[in-house]
Parts: C-alpha cells; structure tokens; sequence
C-alpha cells in the first residue's frame, strides 16, 4: 500500500501540537506544492501556521536563519518550532510577488523586494561577503499589510550581495510574460529600490548577475523540457 505524500504524518501533527505548546483544533489543512520539500497551510482553533517538511535535510539552517533575521528586525515568517525534519512557522496571509509582478505588474512588490534584499544584506553579514537569501525568486516573497515579506530561508549562504539582486532581476525578466518593456521597468525599479536603500548605485554593476542568474534559468527550462519529451524536429 503506497502512502499519501500529500498528507501530514504522526511526526509532523506532534511538531504542530508542540509550537503551539496545547491541544489544537484543526479545521484545515491545506497542501502546498513545492520543488524540493512537503508544505502544509494548516487552520487551528489557535492560529494559523505552516508546517513545512524538509527533504533537503537543511530543515535546521531555515530555522536559525529565519530567527537570526527576525531577531535584525527582518520581514520574515516567525519560527515556532523545530523537530526533526519538521518546521512549524506562522502563517501570513499575503499576495505572491510572482502573481503581484508576472499578472498585476505591481510597482508596490518590486520595489518592496529590492527595500527587503538590502535590509537583509545590511542587517545580515560584514562587509564584501555577506548573508545571501540565495533563492530570491518572485515566489519566495509575498506583500503582507503592505510590506514585502521574504519567505524562504533554506539555502541562505554567504556571498555576493549582488549574486541575489541579480537572481531576483533575472526571476522577474525570465518569467512569462518575458523580457517585455514593462518588465524591464519592473526590474529597474527593484534595483533602483535596492540602490535607495543600501545607499549604493548598483544598476551597472549588478548587470553580469542578472545575465549569470537568466544563462541558468534558461539552461533549467531546456533540462524540463528535455525530461518531458524529445522535441520534434523539422
């Protein structure tokens, strides 16, 4: 008998019930895709809260991650609990910035995702190397009571600031509808935001990354599409 993967196990209902340290009453649960790990949105009579299993096995560098930037006063998720491969945080209710930009084309998002990448460089690391998200793609933010929040933590590293301006430049032009003017526009305005608020001109300088971080994206779509089907040939 092959089990639900979908579903939240024994080890993950007792990661729930710990960080929020009580009984609970559940009256949702909610499976959210996701390319590497098991998330769940999951409804209680106490609050809302995301349970999220790591396959990664970089369950505990998010957790200290996340309570590193939340302690810097960072827009972040707050981390409840950790358990094994399991981490409970809160639920904040919010807009995608991949639905924000990519369909509303939302100057607010753009330029709050560029604010937060500063934020996060200035408050995280000293000098050349400092704190990278390293994953600043448009689906790892979302706009909460009108500010930018950054998501995921998991493979935060040290580097480069440049390397997650760029990485989230490129996510912004290399998503449909792609490279349009009013991408570009959105994509300058992220820079310009992070220029503003890291006190740095870096719209030049931040221009190899950005074509670093679409060479990769597109290599990945080709790596997709070969693993769907051979394409057919004239």
């Amino acid at each position: 008998m092959i089990s639900d993967l979908t579903a939240l196990d024994s080890l993950g209902w007792a990661a729930l019930k710990d960080a929020l340290n009580q009984r609970v009453v559940i009256s949702a649960v909610k499976f959210v895709p996701s390319k590497k790990n098991r998330v769940w949105i999951v409804e209680t009579d106490v609050r809302p809260v995301v349970v999220k299993r790591f396959l990664s096995g970089r369950c505990g560098h998010e957790f200290e991650a996340l309570l590193q930037a939340k302690q810097a006063g960072l827009n972040v998720p707050y981390p409840l609990h950790i358990a094994s491969d399991y981490l409970v945080t809160e639920y904040l209710e919010g807009e995608s910035c991949d639905i924000l930009i990519n369909h509303m084309f939302s100057i607010e998002a753009a330029d709050g995702i560029g604010r937060w990448l500063a934020l996060f460089h200035q408050k995280l690391g000293d000098g050349i190397n400092r704190k990278l998200m390293a994953d600043a793609v448009l689906s790892n933010f979302i706009l909460h009571e009108g500010s930018v929040y950054g998501l995921d933590l998991e493979d935060s590293c040290l580097g480069d600031p440049l390397d997650d301006v760029g990485r989230a430049a490129a996510s912004i032009l290399g998503s449909e509808p792609f490279f349009t003017p009013i991408k570009f526009d959105l994509c300058h305005r992220m820079i310009a935001s992070y220029s503003e608020a890291s006190n740095s001109d870096i719209m030049q300088a931040v221009r190899p990354f950005v074509s670093k971080h679409i060479r990769i994206d597109a290599s990945r779509a080709a790596a997709r599409s070969l693993e769907r089907q051979w394409p057919e040939l004239a």
